[in-house]
């Protein structure tokens, strides 16, 4: 492996701990990773006569070649060219940090890992008899889209560009959209895409969803018991009062805090009506009002 090759797994490990140690997102820990890794394959490639195949890629051409074993899981940081990366980067930024919020660092990490691995084992047994190059985080990604769907079916989230006024639209539409976007391509004509893997990661986040909520993670937000009858009088809109639905049919305690940290984040302190925050037990408000 050239020095660049060292370098760049050398940026994996040092930004996976950082973000342990300092309690950083580890969505947002991948992103500045696959950014690093595209940057220094791009100055190796250009400047410095580089492979053409990025060394940390999965590549398989059998019977003569297959790259070292370690590779499935560094392929994840190498993406194809820019408009592969952007793609993968607003999906790491605008889209999975909800969910690690919810779920917590350790149960986001084992979902975006093993959904990126059984991806890359589905494209493989697909084309064992084909050579092939396969790169990026997209399987990943799309078990984390699948287990969002699983876990927070009516979330809404803006799609992908967060521009103002852009319509919201519930998280199990968008996964819905993606796989049979991926299956009509699938059924179509070769695209060098690996769509099969994004299928199978999705369909393992989907149906993992709930076993991984069953690990212990300490970072994960536990929700304490309320009584959401005294929220009635906060839900002065239409929109508040459908949190509030959503936040007494919850039997999830993860479910129920996002909810209520939701319920919050757009309801109005009826003293003054400044913003509110969730503390411990406690909806709080800058002019000192409590709940």
């Amino acid at each position: 492996m050239s020095p660049i090759g060292y370098g760049e797994v050398g940026v994996i490990l040092g930004l996976l701990g950082l973000s342990a140690w300092r309690r950083i997102p580890l969505s947002l820990t991948l992103a500045l990773a696959v950014l690093v890794v595209f940057f220094l394959d791009f100055v190796s490639a250009t400047f410095l006569d580089g492979p053409l195949i990025p060394e940390l890629a999965w590549a398989y051409f059998p019977p003569i070649y297959v790259s070292p074993p370690w590779t499935p899981l560094t392929t994840i940081f190498v993406h194809a060219g820019p408009t592969h990366l952007m793609f993968n980067l607003l999906g790491f930024l605008l889209i999975t940090p909800v969910l690690e919020e919810r779920i917590g660092s350790v149960r986001w990490g084992l979902v975006f890992f093993l959904g990126a691995l059984v991806g890359q084992l589905a494209f493989w047994l697909v084309h064992f008899e084909d050579a092939f190059v396969l790169v990026g985080a997209s399987g990943g990604l799309m078990a984390v889209l699948g287990a969002f769907a699983r876990l927070y079916p009516r979330e809404r989230i803006t799609l992908f560009l967060p521009i103002p006024g852009m319509p919201t639209v519930p998280v199990i539409w968008i996964a819905i959209g993606f796989l049979l976007f991926s299956f009509l391509l699938v059924a179509g004509s070769p695209s060098g895409t690996a769509h099969e893997a994004h299928i199978a990661g999705m369909a393992f986040g989907f149906a993992a969803a709930p076993a991984v909520l069953r690990v212990p993670a300490a970072r994960a937000k536990v929700a304490v018991p309320l009584d959401a009858a005294k929220l009635v009088t906060l839900a002065t809109t239409r929109e508040l009062r459908g949190i509030l639905d959503e936040l007494q049919a919850a039997d999830v305690p993860e479910v129920r805090a996002a909810w209520l940290e939701k319920f919050a984040a757009n309801a109005a302190c009826p003293r003054c009506g400044g913003p509110l925050r969730v503390r411990r037990r406690t909806l709080t408000s800058p002019c000192g009002w409590r709940l």
